[in-house]
């Protein structure tokens, strides 16, 4: 038995550094996009978060991408 995972939803999530709290831990601020192409590229996925994180005005502390699949049997 085969299957396969198909994304039918993809939202990227750009943290950008708000500076630290009152213990010194680092704090952040996460930035959702959602209507992500199902069939982009990592690589295109990456330029567009690094474009969007250089639109503010602290560092850009990483890049997430969440992917909603449907799961079938062939």
């Amino acid at each position: 038995m085969a299957a396969t995972m198909n994304v039918v939803k993809r939202t990227l999530n750009v943290s950008i550094s708000r500076g630290q709290d009152a213990d010194g831990n680092p704090v952040s601020k996460s930035y959702t996009y959602s209507n992500v192409k199902p069939d982009a590229e990592p690589a295109e996925m990456l330029a567009v978060g690094k474009a969007l994180g250089g639109l503010f005005d602290n560092e850009v502390t990483g890049f997430v991408v969440v992917e909603r699949s449907i799961l079938t049997e062939e």
